[in-house]
C-alpha cells in the first residue's frame, strides 16, 4: 500500500475516535443539565412569605438604583374618640295652660285648730306721765275667746292754737292662747301723744308710739308689757295688762 494513502487513513481514525469519545463525555452532562435547571429553577423561586418580605425590599432597591427616596410608610390610623358621657337629661317642662284651660286648683288648706270654748278678760292700763306730775291712766278692756284675736279702735280731734286740727288715736290689738295653766298673749299699741310747748310763740307738737310685744301671763297678775320715753322731754308711757281665765 502506499504510504501516501496510509496518513490520510490513520488521520481519520483518530478523528473519528476523538469525535466518540467527545459524544460520550457530553451524554452525562446533557442529561445532568435539565436537573441542574430545575434545581436552579426551584432555588430562585421563593416561598410565598419571602415574596412578601423580600417585594418591599426589591422596590427599595429598585428605587435606590434609580436615585429617588423609598416612599415614607403609611402613618397609622388615628385613635378613635374617647366616648363622651351622656348628658342628663333635663327637668320635664310644666305643661303651660293653654286659653280656655281653667287654672290648676290650689291644694286645700289645713284645718285651722280652734283654741278651748273659754274666755279671756284683758284690763289695758295705759298709764301717761310727764316727770313727777300725776299720771293720766287709760283703761281698755276686752273680752277675747282663746286662740281668737281682738282689737279696739279709738280716735279724738282736737283743735289747738296756732295749730289747727289734729286727730289723737289709741289703738290695742291682741291676741290670747291659753297653754297649760299660762297664757300667751301677743299685743300691740298705737297711741299719739300732745305736747305743749314751753315757748308760746312755738306751735304745740305731737309724739306717736307704737308698740308690739308678746308675753308670757299668768292667770289675774298685772304684768307691764311695755314703757317708752319722749323724744324731746321726760314723758313716758308704760302699757300694762292683766288676763284672767273666765270659766
Amino acid at each position: 500500500m502506499n504510504v501516501r494513502w496510509m496518513i490520510p487513513a490513520v488521520a481519520l481514525v483518530f478523528s473519528l475516535a476523538s469525535v466518540a469519545d467527545a459524544q460520550t463525555a457530553a451524554a452525562p452532562a446533557t442529561s445532568a443539565r435539565p436537573a441542574a435547571g430545575t434545581a436552579t429553577a426551584a432555588a430562585a423561586r421563593p416561598s410565598v412569605g419571602e415574596a412578601a418580605v423580600a417585594a418591599p425590599v426589591a422596590a427599595s432597591a429598585g428605587f435606590a438604583e434609580i436615585g429617588q427616596a423609598p416612599p415614607a410608610p403609611p402613618s397609622p390610623p388615628a385613635p378613635a374618640p374617647a366616648p363622651q358621657a351622656p348628658m342628663a337629661p333635663s327637668a320635664p317642662r310644666a305643661p303651660r295652660a293653654t286659653t280656655g284651660e281653667a287654672p290648676p286648683a290650689a291644694p286645700p288648706e289645713a284645718p285651722r285648730v280652734r283654741g278651748q270654748l273659754i274666755n279671756l278678760r284683758l284690763e289695758f292700763t295705759v298709764t301717761d306721765q310727764i316727770g313727777t306730775a300725776a299720771p293720766v291712766k287709760k283703761v281698755i278692756t276686752m273680752n277675747v275667746a282663746d286662740g281668737e284675736s281682738g282689737r279696739i279702735r279709738t280716735s279724738a280731734a282736737v283743735f289747738r292754737k296756732n295749730a289747727g286740727g289734729s286727730v289723737v288715736p289709741l289703738s290695742v290689738d291682741a291676741f290670747p292662747q291659753i297653754e297649760g295653766g299660762k297664757i300667751r298673749l301677743r299685743a300691740s299699741l298705737d297711741y299719739q301723744l300732745l305736747n305743749t310747748p314751753t315757748d308760746p310763740d312755738l306751735p304745740p307738737g305731737t309724739t306717736s308710739i307704737t308698740q308690739s310685744v308678746t308675753s308670757i301671763l299668768s292667770d289675774g297678775v298685772l304684768t307691764m308689757l311695755s314703757q317708752s320715753a319722749d323724744p324731746l322731754t321726760d314723758r313716758k308711757v308704760t302699757l300694762e295688762v292683766k288676763a284672767t281665765i273666765v270659766r
